[in-house]
C-alpha cells in the first residue's frame, strides 16, 4: 500500500503584478478637464485645487468613457501634467511682444520672433502660433481667480451649502439672495456690535417694509473727518505719479502710424490720437516689430469703437 503522501505549501511571497500603464488620449483628457471646469463653474473649487469628493467624480465620468477602471490616483497624476502646462502657458503669454488671439485660443508671435524663440527654446513650439488644446478648461481649472459673491467659501467650509449666521432665535442665510435684514439687528446685539440709535430691545423690520435701513456708522465724526482727508490726500498722490509716468510721447509716434499701409487715414488719426493719450502704450507700439504693430493697431481698433 502506498505511503499517503504530505502536501507542502508554498509560503514564499509572490511577485506583485506590475501596475497596468495607461494612456491618456485627447478625449480622455477633454472628459477630465471638462468635468472639473463645471465643478470650478459653480463656484466650490478651493484656493488649493479640487476636493477628493470632486476627483472621483471626474474619475466616474472618464471611466464611463473609457469602459475600464480608471483610478484617482491616475486621475490626479495627470491632472497635474495639465496644471504644468497652464504655468507653462500663463508664462508665455507674458512674453514680451506676445500677443493674444482669444478666438483661437493662440499665443501670437512674429515670424522672426518665434524663429528666435524657438530656437532657444525648442519645448515651447508647441505652445505658439498654434491653437492651444483644452484651454477654456484649463482656465476654469487653474486660473489664479477667486471666487465672489455667494460662491466665497473658505476651503474649510462646506461645499454647495448655503453659509448661515446664527444668532438668538434667527439663522441668516447669506447665499439667498432674499434676506430682508430680519436678523442681523438680533445677531448684531447678540455680539456686541450696537451702532449709534441701536440697542438690544430694537425690533428688526418687518418683511413687508420696502424702505432700506441704513448701517449705521461704526466711526467717530473725527475718524471719518481724518478717514476722509486721507482719501484726499492719496489722490493728490497718485495723480502726480500718473502725470511723470511717461510724460511725453515718442518723437517718431506721428510718422510711424501714418506711414502704416492699408488702413483708412480716419483709423490712423484715431490710433494716433489714442496713442498721444496713453503714452505708455505708445511707447510700446514704437518698440514692436511690422507685423506685431499692425496687428496692435487693428487690436486698438476692435477693442475701442467709440474712437472712430
Amino acid at each position: 500500500m502506498a505511503e499517503p503522501v504530505e502536501e507542502i505549501l508554498d509560503d514564499a511571497p509572490q511577485p506583485k503584478k506590475a501596475a497596468k500603464i495607461m494612456t491618456w488620449t485627447p478625449p480622455m483628457s477633454a472628459c477630465l478637464l471638462k468635468c472639473l471646469a463645471h465643478i470650478a463653474a459653480k463656484g466650490v473649487k478651493t484656493d488649493k485645487g479640487f476636493k477628493e469628493v470632486h476627483i472621483t467624480k471626474a474619475t466616474k465620468d472618464v471611466t464611463q468613457l473609457v469602459g475600464y477602471e480608471v483610478t484617482t490616483t491616475q486621475v490626479t497624476n495627470h491632472l497635474r501634467k495639465w496644471k504644468t502646462r497652464w504655468q507653462k502657458i500663463d508664462k508665455l503669454r507674458t512674453l514680451s511682444g506676445a500677443l493674444w488671439n482669444d478666438d483661437e485660443k493662440m499665443i501670437v508671435l512674429a515670424d522672426q520672433h518665434y524663429l528666435d524663440h524657438t530656437q532657444d527654446h525648442k519645448g515651447d513650439v508647441e505652445f505658439l502660433n498654434t491653437p492651444l488644446l483644452n484651454y477654456e478648461y484649463m482656465e476654469a481649472c487653474f486660473a489664479n481667480k477667486l471666487a465672489t459673491g455667494k460662491f466665497a467659501m473658505g476651503s474649510n467650509e462646506a461645499l454647495g451649502k448655503p453659509i448661515q449666521v446664527e444668532c438668538p432665535g434667527k439663522s441668516i442665510d447669506l447665499e439667498s439672495g432674499e434676506t430682508n435684514g430680519e436678523g442681523f439687528v438680533e445677531a448684531q446685539a447678540a455680539f456686541g456690535i450696537v451702532g449709534e440709535g441701536m440697542d438690544a430691545t430694537t425690533p428688526s423690520p418687518s418683511s413687508g417694509s420696502n424702505k432700506k435701513r441704513k448701517r449705521a456708522s461704526m466711526l467717530s465724526d473725527e475718524d471719518s473727518v481724518q478717514v476722509s482727508n486721507m482719501s484726499d490726500a492719496l489722490r493728490v498722490v497718485a495723480g502726480a505719479i500718473n502725470n511723470t509716468c511717461h510724460a511725453e510721447t515718442h518723437p517718431d509716434l506721428c510718422k510711424t502710424v501714418m506711414d502704416l499701409p492699408g488702413f483708412e487715414m480716419d483709423h490712423k488719426l484715431a490710433v494716433l490720437d489714442y496713442l498721444t493719450e496713453h503714452k505708455g502704450k505708445g511707447l510700446n507700439f514704437m518698440k514692436m516689430e511690422d507685423v506685431v504693430r499692425e496687428a496692435a493697431f487693428k487690436r486698438i481698433i476692435a477693442k475701442n469703437p467709440d474712437l472712430l
